[in-house]
């Protein structure tokens, strides 16, 4: 149960839930602090800003990300800091006004343990912490929105094709897939990094971009490792990940379900458009018949999908065939309860070739509003054609690990 004590002094209500897989202690009205259970910051909300705390230790600032402005803004080092040793400083003044809060002893307890292990956690260690992450990942490039906080395994490094014109996610490093050995090995050390926190972390997402390309065998080890380290107490722990429509093809349904009962439950397919000129344009492999198959594969293997398109992308020559053809793709996935469909704003990536060959091409690129308004306009019309499956906004430029 939640704590909700007053203090004399001050006036000011203390409230804490320190019972669930985070630990939240309020100190005072409009001031809110997140934890794991091994008490690394996750967030925090103090002069009516939020923040996040990212596990390679940037501090990034919500915003509204109205008129498809920004959604976050990172903090400075000396801003960053700051922040941190003023939210640490009235932790410490909490755990030492304990004593005259006249707090029940039960709940006294619980605070001042949960207090001291966020204390125990402060501005250096989690400097530290945040430096131990990056070696021992690869840059998360980005996860389905649902998968935000799943436990990140990287049994592969990169994307198998990595030519797509709009997509610089992995630019930076080239495909390769994991030893046994290696994976093992990271799996260790991503146990040990998370300790307690692993609590928090609802599934297993196996990246990066195409991690299911691999053969059955190879998976067939990946999974064992995997859940010899993170199975749950009544069964293996869930796991999802990306995988080209392109190579779905590769495995037979049967090899599919035999995937789904080791625990793998959804995968995700960027569909980005279901008009093939477009796709061409995209310099992304395969066709929209690849996709609508690879989709009724992965669900007659019994693994559910996550199926993402593109607003905005196309501009003004494509608009009309991307929304019909993709509403149309959608509808013939067959898609039913426990799939889903994502609608990711074109957001441009650096470095990519995309913007420059749609200039090249004559392609008006959509404003901000009209960009929306094809948004809603595919999320209409696939709630329609998918009444079964979730439709969803997803907003790439807001992800944070």
């Amino acid at each position: 149960m939640p704590i909700h004590i007053t203090d004399p002094a001050s006036g000011d209500t203390l409230t804490a839930n320190l019972a669930g897989s985070a630990l939240v202690i309020s100190p005072r009205f409009g001031e809110s602090y997140s934890f794991d259970r091994a008490g690394r910051l996750l967030g925090l909300f103090r002069d009516e800003r939020s923040y996040q705390r990212t596990l390679d230790h940037r501090l990034l600032e919500r915003l509204s990300g109205h008129n498809n402005g920004p959604r976050r803004r990172e903090l400075s080092p000396d801003e960053a800091d700051a922040l941190l040793q003023r939210a640490f400083a009235g932790l410490r003044a909490l755990a030492e006004a304990l004593p005259r809060l006249g707090v029940p002893p039960d709940d006294h307890c619980l605070l001042a343990d949960g207090l001291a292990k966020v204390l125990a956690f402060g501005p250096e260690r989690l400097a530290a912490d945040g430096a131990t992450f990056r070696r021992l990942y690869k840059p998360v490039s980005i996860l389905p929105p649902d998968q935000y906080l799943a436990l990140v395994l990287q049994a592969t490094e990169g994307c198998t094709w990595n030519r797509c014109t709009f997509c610089g996610l992995y630019r930076d490093r080239a495909f390769r897939a994991r030893s046994p050995e290696s994976f093992e090995a990271h799996c260790a050390a991503v146990q040990a990094f998370f300790g307690e926190g692993i609590s928090l972390r609802r599934g297993i997402f196996l990246a990066d971009a195409n991690a299911l390309v691999l053969s059955l065998e190879r998976l067939r080890t990946i999974f064992a490792i995997a859940q010899d380290f993170f199975r749950l107490p009544d069964g293996p722990r869930p796991v999802f990940s990306f995988v080209s429509a392109f190579d779905v093809g590769r495995k037979s349904a049967g090899e599919w379900a035999e995937l789904a009962a080791l625990g793998l439950r959804r995968a995700y397919v960027g569909l980005e458009t279901g008009d093939d000129a477009l796709l061409r344009f995209l310099n992304k492999p395969g066709t929209v018949a690849d996709a609508v198959e690879a989709v009724r594969a992965l669900r007659a293997g019994g693994v559910a999908v996550g199926v993402i398109v593109m607003a905005g992308i196309g501009g003004d020559r494509y608009a009309d065939a991307h929304v019909a053809g993709s509403v149309e793709a959608i509808r013939a996935m067959g898609l039913g309860a426990g799939d889903q469909v994502y609608l990711s704003n074109y957001v441009s990536a650096p470095g990519t070739e995309y913007d420059a060959l749609a200039a090249e091409a004559g392609i008006r690129p959509l404003s901000g509003m009209e960009i929306d308004a094809q948004r809603q306009a595919l999320q209409a019309q696939m709630r329609a054609a998918a009444p079964e499956a979730i439709v969803a906004p997803y907003h790439v430029d807001g992800f944070a690990l």
